[in-house]
């Protein structure tokens, strides 16, 4: 199978997982990747695994990328390899050392030094989201989910990656948000929009903002991104809950555990605090 075939067959298979209910971002995620990857490949020649394998020395010699990013790509190819019924091409995924530590969480001090900040500067849309983020643990493209009418409860039914669960909120900040809607004049639909009324705000401008904030509260900026406050909403959690990695995972919305127990790392700093009160 040449170049050209795999141009042609590339809207069908994505059309195919559009139709699978793969959400827009895995689809553009499969379309970005498959893109990069038949553009990069040599005209009128065959394809086969040598070639797929030069591929993937190319990204991690070549354009340098991350092991997590060139396993992206990786995942992306196979499958659309796998629905040509070329199974036979596929590679294997870079092996990723486990990591021990996660240096780049964000602390309680952290978050509350932004919260401040953002009150500072009148940011108040940011300050609520970086509330509902850290004390709630969802994922940013769950805030379109928080609307009036749905906060009429504590409860909130949300549907994303193919599956359902409940965010719950706790009452002082349930409050906070109703509170926020009033003095804003929200009387319906989304709470966080953008310039297009009932419209989310873009992730993108939120992640602006928060980066903004963060090098004016002195904060480390690699710290400070929309799925930080999650690892900080797991963090505060199993801090006060230690061992209930199972709940968690319910509150988080994960299938594995595995996936949950990532959240529980803590930093090289906080193990040797740990450390330094054992007693020899």
């Amino acid at each position: 199978m040449k170049k050209d075939i795999l141009k042609e067959k590339l809207q069908e298979f994505i059309l195919e997982q559009l139709e699978d209910e793969k959400s827009d971002n895995t689809l553009k995620k499969y379309k970005r990747n498959i893109e990069a990857f038949i553009e990069w490949l040599p005209e009128d020649k065959e394809i086969d695994k040598t070639i797929v394998i030069d591929f993937k020395r190319h990204l991690l010699d070549d354009l340098h990328f991350k092991t997590s990013t060139i396993n992206n790509y990786i995942v992306s190819i196979n499958k659309f390899l796998y629905w040509c019924g070329i199974a036979d091409c596929k590679v294997k995924q870079l092996k990723k050392q486990n990591v021990t530590s996660n240096s780049e969480i964000l602390s309680l001090a952290d978050y509350k030094r932004l919260l401040r900040f953002a009150k500072r500067m009148n940011q108040d849309d940011t300050y609520l989201i970086m509330k509902i983020l850290a004390m709630t643990g969802i994922r940013i493209e769950e805030l379109s989910f928080f609307t009036v009418e749905n906060m009429k409860t504590n409860y909130i039914k949300v549907r994303n990656k193919g599956k359902e669960r409940t965010i719950v909120i706790r009452q002082d900040l349930a409050r906070e948000i109703r509170q926020y809607c009033r003095n804003n004049n929200i009387k319906e639909g989304i709470i966080f929009f953008c310039q297009t009324k009932g419209k989310m705000m873009a992730k993108s401008t939120i992640w602006r903002r928060m980066q903004k904030l963060a090098g004016i509260a002195k904060v480390r900026k690699n710290k400070v991104h929309a799925h930080s406050f999650r690892h900080l909403f797991a963090k505060v959690f199993l801090g006060e809950y230690n061992g209930s990695i199972a709940e968690l995972a319910d509150i988080l919305g994960h299938n594995s555990l595995e996936t949950t127990r990532i959240y529980a790392k803590t930093t090289d700093e906080e193990k040797r605090l740990k450390l330094e009160k054992l007693k020899f």
